[in-house]
């Protein structure tokens, strides 16, 4: 027989031998892949020398205090993770049931042709559980100190156990206690738990020969495994986070620099941007800024424009350019509907009544509009709602009106345009409002490092509440005089650390290069095209101290040849849209961990 044959036939086995769920597990046998859900590659990205030279992590380090890894499950990627990972070890499952069916027969096989087609059938059964136990093995060893590695390879001797296995002598009880010891002498606490429910798991399965315990029990363990290289990440990026911040100016100005060697930037359109609002701020007795003018387009293009129109420079502020111009436009979008309201309200209805419909009206809306500002969307609940107000206040019950829903719903759908005449006009009053103040907190930080900056800009974590007081030593401290409220202090934060931050990194690259053919500057210096030769790539090293491997004590950054042809760097050969937002090269594979802000 063919080994296709064979194939086929461990198919048919298991469709037409294991109960419960012959069928469903054929299928996973058959279509499930062949690697575990969690491997050494699909967690290398946790390792220092990714997470050192990740340039997106390292930008967004700057903007949050507590940046952490977390498995990436969102959305229909993470659906579709969990049913591959769901259907990955329901294969495993089969499998392991045909160790034991394959065993069986092969003892009662009556001649060496029989006992050959068995042993046959249970080598080709073996397609997953020897890549489990690589891959506990591989991501073990990363998290265990160099003298005990040697003891994790020789106990998960892969080719030992699975041999063990087929000849059903693998003592299952022993390498999970084994495990937990080992589990538990490096993970957190608070792990331990799960390190007890998956050695029982397993024990439990290897007494009473069930397979979806065994399974189980593994799935667990890699997920164990996983968690723990997530602590050790997130625990190295907390210690690493000052390092970073730090570093960054240095390390992006060299990465970006690179990236217009190789034409990623589009560097003469990004100077035209700027030099156009520059123009448009210039009059005849002052001269705008450069800095000045950066905040003026990039608040200009988060308010007035249909999309984000910023140059590839902000390439990685794209999510944090969305999150604002979410925010401004559902600024205005609730003054609309403030006016609206205002407009149509009765006269006789009291100020103190109207104050209290218009604070329900935004708190109801905001709910409607949800966290991504969903106005537009929803235009017939937001004008339901304004309907209902309007008619509580006018005494009207029950509050529906459908005429007056139908106006209502073609008035926000004309006013919400970006286009229309009343948007401009909200738009502009906030751009009034919001340019001087945001000039002003540019102007004050714009000289202070990255470290600085995150310092001054950035909100700390918040404190936990102290114990309550048992009485002694207490005072009566006085109460801190109320600060006046500004709608706009937080997105002026916001703002001013991504735009200083951002001239820090772009200035010398591109605002303030030279803009002779044949040339582009890097780090200040012009140089010429690298077109036709290789530039190098910054590479970044973690410093240890003598004898320890876990938390560095400093960043290095080395220029490497990359290998890449370099082209003109004023062609625009990448747009934003097409970049993974994780590292900034032409879109890829959604990451199996994501940066997940606090």
């Amino acid at each position: 027989m063919t080994d296709q044959e064979i194939t086929y036939d461990i198919y048919q086995y298991i469709l037409d031998m294991m109960e419960p769920g012959g069928v469903d597990a054929s299928l996973a046998f058959e279509r499930a892949s062949l690697q575990p859900p969690i491997t050494p590659e699909s967690l290398a990205e946790l390792d220092m020398p990714r997470i050192i030279n990740n340039p997106k992590l390292r930008h967004d380090v700057n903007f949050d205090r507590e940046l952490h890894f977390r498995p990436n499950l969102d959305g229909s990627r993470g659906r579709q993770k969990l049913k591959s990972a769901d259907q990955y070890w329901q294969a495993l499952e089969a499998e392991l049931f045909m160790y034991g069916f394959a065993s069986q027969q092969r003892q009662r096989a009556a001649d060496g042709e029989g006992v050959a087609y068995w042993e046959r059938v249970l080598q080709a059964s073996q397609v997953r559980l020897r890549r489990v136990f690589e891959a506990v093995r591989d991501i073990l060893k990363t998290l265990v100190p160099d003298f005990e590695q040697k003891a994790v390879v020789e106990r998960l001797d892969v080719p030992l156990l699975m041999q063990e296995i087929q000849n059903g002598v693998c003592d299952l009880i022993d390498l999970s206690n084994w495990l937990a010891r080992v589990l538990k002498a490096h993970c957190a606490p608070m792990r331990d738990e799960l390190v007890d429910n998956m050695r029982q798991d397993i024990q439990q399965g290897a007494m009473e020969g069930s397979n979806e315990l065994l399974v189980s029990g593994l799935r667990q363990l890699l997920a164990i495994l996983e968690a723990m290289k997530l602590d050790v990440a997130n625990h190295q990026i907390r210690h690493m986070r000052s390092l970073l911040v730090d570093d960054a100016v240095n390390f992006q100005q060299r990465y970006n620099a690179h990236r217009i060697a190789i034409g990623k930037v589009n560097v003469r359109g990004s100077q035209a941007w700027l030099e156009q609002e520059m123009h448009v701020l210039m009059t005849e007795t002052s001269t705008p800024s450069h800095v000045e003018a950066l905040s003026s387009a990039l608040v200009k293009d988060l308010l007035f424009n249909e999309n984000i129109l910023c140059p590839q420079t902000f390439y990685l502020d794209v999510d944090r350019l969305r999150l604002l111009r979410i925010e401004l436009h559902s600024s205005i979008y609730h003054e609309i509907c403030h006016e609206v309201l205002t407009e149509m309200v009765p006269s006789w209805v009291a100020e103190t009544e109207l104050a209290k419909a218009h604070a329900a009206l935004r708190m109801t809306v905001a709910a409607i509009a949800g966290s991504q500002g969903r106005f537009v969307d929803r235009i017939e609940n937001v004008a339901a709602e304004i309907v209902r107000i309007l008619l509580v206040l006018e005494e009207r019950y029950p509050p529906v009106d459908t005429s007056m829903q139908s106006v209502m719903e073609r008035r926000l759908a004309d006013d919400f345009r970006l286009a229309s005449a009343v948007f401009d006009k909200h738009a502009r009053g906030v751009c009034q409002l919001l340019l001087p103040k945001l000039k002003a907190c540019v102007d004050k930080h714009i000289r202070l490092s990255a470290l600085d900056l995150q310092d001054a800009l950035v909100t700390p974590a918040p404190v936990r509440n102290a114990p309550p007081s048992m009485g002694f030593g207490a005072i009566c401290a006085p109460a801190r005089p109320a600060k006046p409220h500004d709608p706009h202090e937080d997105l002026v934060r916001r703002l001013t650390h991504m735009i200083c931050l951002h001239w820090h990194v772009w200035s010398v690259l591109v605002y303030l290069a030279p803009k002779e053919d044949g040339m582009i500057t890097m780090m200040g210096r012009a140089q010429p095209d690298f077109a036709g030769s290789s530039p190098t790539v910054p590479i970044a090293q973690a410093v240890y101290a003598p004898g320890k491997k876990w938390l560095p004590v400093g960043v290095t950054v080395t220029e490497v040849p990359s290998g890449v042809p370099a082209t003109p760097s004023s062609s625009p050969t990448t747009e934003q849209s097409d970049m993974n937002p994780e590292t900034g090269d032409p879109s890829s594979d959604q990451p199996s961990i994501e940066q997940q802000p606090a």
